[in-house]
């Protein structure tokens, strides 16, 4: 299966912790495939247990040892009733008993946690996107950093062909503009979409390994402050990274060692005083790679235009004319264009 999941993203909570080591848990992601939405629009038709199955595959693939990941939904109803019609009731009575209480462990996370930002590592961008934002609500800043993460900086393009994930890069830039026109204070407009271009095309220009990690290229700066008040620090952990993957490797195993953190973040610490002494300009290249890279790779990067007909002018208008790029190309994108049909954040 060649498909996007993340219109079955249905959130992320915390856990209480069990396990140690590297078996320890302590994230819950959900991911809820209904074959309609909210508002009894068709999304999907039911899975096949085959199908079921792959999705499980890939999305899991996606999360590292710590998250446990949660499928739910009528569109597994192929393999859930499977499962079920194998057991005896005794035992499907226990699994259900053992299933709820496991729910009513679950400390619930607001959902507010999604509205942070989301960064390029373009200081220029990324400041002209808060400061834009500064005075707007929660719910258009979560829209808009969901942009950057959603449709822009993907972490993982695995389960898009490289047309699927410019095009969705394309879409990307008509919420975007939907967003000038609709919340985006006058004044910034010209600066915000300016900035949400630069980030698109440094999307655009990002390569893929051969499991579907995205590379950008950019240095991943630490960013204080909000708004117009944003202020770019280095990032060590990224620079040893980007300048040192031996150093790299070996904090990625001391990750591992439960305790805490304590020594992933001594070595850090001891790495990067060690690094510095020896090459005092090593900050001064790492950032100009950064600068050097956004020049020749992403100035004049040419975006998809896929999307480039839809109407933004209200929230209306850029779902009618989704729905009709979608009758007459049928076949092209649909689960991305559906992912956006479905999509609940919509209804701020």
């Amino acid at each position: 299966m060649n498909t996007d999941y993340s219109q079955f993203y249905s959130g992320t909570t915390k856990i209480p912790s069990y396990g140690s080591g590297a078996y320890k848990k302590d994230t819950l992601v959900k991911y809820e495939f209904n074959t309609t939405d909210e508002h009894g629009n068709k999304v999907m038709d039911k899975m096949s247990r085959e199908e079921t199955l792959q999705a499980m595959k890939d999305i899991r693939s996606q999360y590292g040892d710590a998250v446990i990941v949660e499928f739910s939904g009528d569109g597994m109803a192929a393999l859930v009733e499977g499962k079920k019609g194998s057991m005896v009731p005794e035992d499907r009575e226990a699994m259900e008993a053992r299933n709820a209480a496991f729910q009513k462990d679950i400390v619930q996370i607001d959902k507010s946690l999604n509205n942070l930002p989301a960064y390029s590592g373009m200081y220029g961008a990324d400041k002209a996107v808060a400061s834009a934002l500064e005075n707007c609500g929660k719910e258009e800043q979560g829209f808009v950093y969901d942009i950057i993460r959603q449709n822009f900086l993907v972490g993982n393009s695995g389960s898009m062909t490289e047309e699927e994930r410019q095009a969705n890069i394309s879409l990307g830039m008509k919420k975007a503009e939907y967003a000038a026109e609709n919340f985006i204070p006058e004044e910034s407009r010209k600066s915000f979409m300016e900035a949400m271009e630069s980030i698109a095309k440094l999307a655009s220009a990002g390569k893929a390994d051969s499991s579907g990690n995205m590379d950008y290229s950019v240095a991943q700066g630490r960013y204080l402050g909000h708004g117009s008040n944003l202020v770019q620090t280095t990032n060590a952990l990224d620079m040893m990274r980007t300048m040192d993957k031996d150093a790299y490797a070996e904090y990625q195993k001391m990750g591992k060692n439960d305790d805490g953190g304590l020594s992933s973040l001594k070595y850090l610490t001891n790495w990067y005083a060690g690094a510095v002494k020896k090459n005092p300009s090593m900050v001064d290249d790492y950032e100009k790679q950064s600068e050097e890279y956004v020049e020749k790779n992403v100035k004049n990067q040419k975006l998809n235009k896929t999307f480039a007909g839809l109407k933004t002018g209200s929230k209306a208008a850029f779902f009618e004319s989704l729905k009709m790029f979608q009758s007459s190309h049928p076949n092209f994108l649909s689960s991305i264009i559906n992912r956006e049909l479905a999509s609940k954040f919509w209804g701020f």
